[in-house]
């Protein structure tokens, strides 16, 4: 099912995407996002990326989101004077995932977070509108097949983005030799269906099968650039590498201004201040190159 398209709508509704925007994920500094939030200056940022909390939201067996809270951290980050970028969704729990139902629910309450935080891009994974991993790997193998949706979710996304929340679909690899999302060719054709937007988690993608041929499929749909490193195995560390000084410039040629750093790897203050001094340097001379 193709989702009617709402694709060219975003850029005249979405003004704050205008200029560009260094970001850091909440949930790289605090699972407790009022924690997170009061960190921010501090480290130099003045936009973040709220990454939702299931202790937060609150969605569960009685099926009513605390969006009270929601309301209250949004006139917290006006008072901070911070900028919302975009809401990443839930990581759904074994209940929500059990349910089409529930996911269903859950995607609709993200959205309504979403504009009551003033953003206007939803991240999400393949698990929060997929059926499941083995669909989607059958649907990575046949070019004929159906996009295997959540039953029901078709009119929650359209809902969505007739609202003016853009979905941004990521580019995630739950196990190894599965498909997921993390596949340039794949991403290319769930987002043409869907025509949403993509969140490129940068070091994710660097080999499935290049940055090139990312940007050439999906560059003109990328609103959101996730920056991270892998050391040793593991990831979302402070971006610090030196390959990131080739790969901005390539990041810049598409349109996306919203660059969200990720530190749940190492949340150490030094490291993240450091990396962002770092990126924030190499993202100035790209523009001005």
């Amino acid at each position: 099912m193709r989702v009617p398209s709402t694709h060219t709508a975003f850029k005249s509704e979405i003004t704050q995407y205008d200029i560009m925007h260094l970001a850091i994920n909440t949930g790289s500094l605090s699972f407790d996002t009022h924690e997170a939030i009061a960190q921010v200056h501090a480290l130099g940022f003045t936009a973040v990326e709220v990454n939702l909390q299931q202790a937060e939201l609150a969605y569960g067996f009685d099926q009513t989101p605390n969006l009270a809270f929601y309301g209250e951290l949004a006139r917290e980050l006006k008072l901070r004077k911070l900028t919302v970028t975009d809401v990443h969704a839930l990581f759904l729990n074994a209940a929500q995932m059990f349910s089409a139902r529930a996911r269903r629910a859950v995607l609709a309450v993200e959205g309504e977070v979403t504009r009551l935080l003033g953003a206007g891009i939803l991240v999400v994974h393949p698990t929060d509108i997929l059926e499941s991993e083995e669909w989607l790997d059958l649907y990575c193998d046949d070019a004929r097949m159906k996009m295997p949706l959540v039953e029901g979710i078709a009119p929650v996304i359209r809902e969505l983005q007739s609202s003016g929340v853009r979905i941004a679909l990521e580019n995630v690899q739950h196990w190894r030799d599965t498909c997921g999302t993390n596949n340039a060719e794949v991403m290319a054709r769930l987002v043409e269906i869907l025509d949403c937007s993509v969140a490129l988690d940068v070091r994710r993608g660097l080999d499935r099968p290049s940055l090139d041929r990312w940007l050439e499929l999906v560059g003109d749909r990328i609103a959101v650039y996730h920056l991270h490193d892998t050391l040793g195995g593991t990831e979302h560390h402070p971006p610090a590498a030196l390959d990131w000084r080739h790969i901005i410039p390539q990041l810049q040629r598409t349109s996306a201004q919203v660059y969200v750093m990720e530190a749940t790897g190492e949340r150490s203050p030094g490291a993240i201040k450091v990396s962002r001094e770092y990126i924030s340097k190499l993202l100035q001379i790209s523009s001005t190159a």
